[in-house]
């Protein structure tokens, strides 16, 4: 078998959150083999990738996804109610998408009528491009609540059924909606009972799945960390009090900020939306900027803003305040743990799937260099390949060199 070296000037150690310079990474076959820095000797039998001016990363995860939804299409959310058969061709369209910003993992959280299960199994056999898929399947919720891409069914019982059959079905997890995105006064409304809440808990840990919850704060948070929900997408009105039951219990958050500041996406949707999210975006930046400042366990996603993964840490970072290595944590090896793959992806570590990324530039002193992908490899398999077509040949490997 023969090996892939690539080189580079920059890359992210994504396990201690730092930078080193001149990396030389091979991999054989569908997985990292070693990982070196400075100077290494060439070789016959290994083809060498030059990547000069390059930073090396892990291939992202994408926290919080959703395949079909496509905020890109004027009234987006309404166009989840389309036939199976569209949603399914946007998905595709999606995943290309997500593959060219550099996400090799998508954390999906919930598709209509397990559209998510059937690209999972169709990206594995390799029928179309995508991410590796992790889903929840049908997103369950209450008939008069928030979610578009959720799936309506009242009552306990109904909602052990729909556990099970998700299971049954393949579902890696599962996703309840509690409540809705935004404040629109005070109080914030929750739609799931603490019941309801509890039963999806009880039939998913008894099959051994994890929880996640659409829960942006109130009363529906404290219901889902008393009644067990393992993971918190959003969070965004989290009070202290309820930041500290997390910590106590455990539990993953997973952030999703740019909700709030992308006009672009609600631009599709109309002005009364873009103005709804802005009112919201002073609280909604402490709350998170406390978040990230806890010790709680957190991961980022786009919620679907699809091939934005890099301005979600640009956000962080510019915005928030945040470290651009804790940033890029949140999108390897914190997300590869949310995802209970952490054996598996999240670091450019021998033995780990050769999953890499190559963008133009030094990310440490600039994370708008992350919008720069040059080269996108999957399971040891070049899927984006973005550099200048020099070749150079160098003591009898094979060498391309991308161009300034």
């Amino acid at each position: 078998m023969k090996s892939i070296r690539i080189k580079a000037d920059y890359m992210f150690d994504s396990i201690a959150g730092t930078f080193v310079n001149a990396p030389t990474v091979e991999i054989r076959g569908t997985q990292i083999a070693t990982v070196n820095f400075g100077a290494t000797s060439p070789s016959r039998d290994v083809d060498t990738i030059v990547l000069p001016g390059c930073t090396l990363l892990p291939g992202l995860i994408d926290a919080h996804d959703h395949l079909s939804l496509s905020p890109q299409l004027t009234n987006h959310p309404q166009l989840m109610f389309d036939p199976d058969p569209v949603l399914t061709l946007r998905a595709i369209l999606n995943m290309r998408t997500d593959i060219s910003a550099g996400i090799t993992t998508s954390r999906c959280l919930g598709d209509k009528n397990f559209i998510d299960l059937y690209m999972k199994d169709a990206v594995e056999r390799g029928v179309v491009e995508g991410p590796r898929i992790v889903a929840s399947t049908r997103g369950i919720k209450a008939s008069h609540a928030h979610g578009f891409v959720g799936t309506v069914f009242d009552g306990t019982e109904a909602i052990r059924s729909a556990v099970r059959e998700n299971i049954r079905r393949g579902a890696d997890f599962i996703k309840i909606f509690v409540t809705g995105t935004s404040r629109r006064a005070e109080y914030l409304p929750y739609y799931l009972s603490a019941e309801e809440i509890g039963t999806a808990v009880d039939e998913a840990h008894r099959a051994g799945k994890k929880v996640a919850a659409h829960c942006i704060g109130g009363d529906g948070l404290t219901h889902c960390i008393e009644r067990g929900v393992d993971v918190i997408e959003h969070a965004y009105f989290a009070t202290d009090q309820q930041i500290e039951m997390l910590l106590k219990e455990d539990r993953w958050v997973v952030l999703t900020p740019r909700i709030f500041f992308n006009d672009a996406r609600w631009a599709t949707v109309g002005e009364q939306t873009i103005a709804e999210f802005a009112a919201n975006r002073e609280e909604v930046t402490e709350r998170y900027t406390t978040l990230l400042r806890s010790k709680l366990k957190l991961a980022l996603g786009t919620d679907a803003s699809h091939g934005e993964i890099a301005d979600d840490v640009i956000l962080l970072v510019n915005t928030l305040g945040e470290s651009i290595g804790k940033s890029l944590q949140l999108i390897t090896t914190d997300a590869a743990k949310l995802c209970e793959m952490g054996d598996m992806i999240g670091s450019i570590t021998p033995g780990k799937k050769a999953d890499l990324v190559a963008v133009e530039g030094n990310v440490e002193r600039d994370a708008s260099c992350l919008r720069s992908v040059k080269l996108v490899m999957k399971d040891g398999l070049i899927l984006r390949d973005k550099r200048l077509p020099v070749a150079a040949a160098a003591e009898g490997s094979r060498e391309s060199t991308v161009g300034r």
